[in-house]
């Protein structure tokens, strides 16, 4: 194990300039076994560490001096017939790679605020961080913006603590590979063009507290894969521009256990059905237990909860209140507070469900057929 302290804001590797850059130091900890750490040690105020996405300058070539004359050069005898060449593979260009790419274990840890330092992409061409080879990666206190993903795992795991995901061009967090394992601690992805949090990847575990996801293009969390694992707790999504945890796009999402405990889902829009949690695929099992879901809208059903046929819901404590179905008015959608699908199966326990809207037909509050467990508050 070592440790890399990075101590200039440029981008780039050259090992004889005195200085280590951010880049460096993750080159270096690539090629140290163990679980390295990278630390800072800048200037005080906000730093940020931009990206370079252009090739460097060539050095000027020195004059070259004159040639002196050749001499006569004797007849060369008959050259033997040259057998066929083989053809020769296309030869590897010389790219410039900005992307930070992590392929061994490490920490990098920020200052004491994330927003002290910022890592920048150039808009959104390239993602600022990949993760790869089975690296498990910690991030603490960065703000990472302006790439395409923030971060995108490959084939690893990754911790996330107290810090920032915004402005990136797709999502905040996309997890491509499989059995991955991602936490995530009191961090912020706002702003980013999609999701905050995208899962792909099947067969992974994540687990989010203390955390906030605002004003996202799509989704707030987006869990679109097979098998996963998904606690989201003491958690705040508020004004995503699409539902604000969605499990499933399709019927192959399936086979997913998400518990929801403790959390605002506040506010997010959505032009199809569930604006504050959505679950659309087969066999997904999701808890919902002490939830605040308020003032969320869908322009199709489920303004609060949308659960569509073939998936398993408890709720339990939830206040679910002012949300809107049908919020376009074209008599297309159904149950302000909660839409249940034909074949769904829900059980609600505790919980209040008041004062939604439908705005074209009387399902104001909850549309469809559910368990009732006791202690509800119901409007019809």
């Amino acid at each position: 194990m070592a440790v890399f302290r990075v101590n200039t804001t440029a981008d780039g590797i050259n090992p004889s300039d005195g200085v280590i850059s951010l880049r460096e130091a993750i080159a270096l900890a690539n090629n140290s076994p163990g679980q390295d750490t990278i630390l800072f040690e800048l200037e005080p105020g906000q730093q940020t560490i931009t990206l370079d996405s252009n090739l460097p300058n060539l050095p000027n070539l020195p004059n070259i001096p004159n040639i002196p004359n050749i001499p006569n050069i004797p007849n060369i005898p008959n050259i033997p017939n040259i057998p066929n060449i083989p053809n020769i593979p296309n030869q590897l260009t010389l790219e410039n790679q900005p992307t930070l790419e992590i392929t061994d274990s490490v920490n990098i840890v920020g200052l004491q605020e994330p927003d002290q330092i910022t890592i920048e992409g150039d808009g959104g061409s390239f993602d600022i961080f990949t993760i790869s080879n089975d690296a498990n990666v910690t991030v603490t206190n960065l703000t990472i913006s302006e790439g395409e993903d923030g971060i995108q795992v490959d084939d690893g795991n990754l911790n996330v603590i107290n810090s920032i995901f915004t402005n990136n061009k797709s999502d905040g967090i996309e997890i491509a590979g499989e059995n991955t394992n991602l936490n995530v601690v009191g961090s912020s992805f706002t702003s980013n063009e999609k999701d905050g949090i995208d899962i792909n990847g099947n067969n992974t575990t994540s687990f989010v507290i203390n955390s906030t996801f605002s004003d996202n293009g799509d989704n707030g969390f987006d869990i679109n894969a097979v098998g996963q694992n998904v606690k989201v707790i003491d958690s705040t999504i508020i004004s995503n521009n699409n539902t604000g945890i969605e499990i499933g796009t399709s019927e192959q999402v399936t086979n997913n256990v998400v518990q929801i405990f403790n959390n605002q889902i506040i506010d997010n829009l959505t032009g199809g059905s569930g604006g504050g949690v959505s679950v659309l695929g087969i066999d997904n099992e999701v808890l919902l237990v002490n939830n605040q879901i308020t003032g969320n809208s869908a322009a199709v059903n489920g303004g609060g909860i949308s659960v569509e046929s073939g998936n398993t819901m408890f709720l339990g404590n939830n206040t679910i209140t002012g949300n809107i179905a049908d919020s376009n008015n074209d008599a297309t959608g159904d149950g302000g507070g909660l839409f249940i699908g034909l074949g769904a199966i829900v059980g609600i326990r505790a919980t209040q469900i008041i004062n939604n809207l439908d705005l074209e037909s009387e399902s104001r509050n909850v549309f469809g057929n559910f368990f009732n467990l006791g202690g509800n508050d119901i409007q019809v």
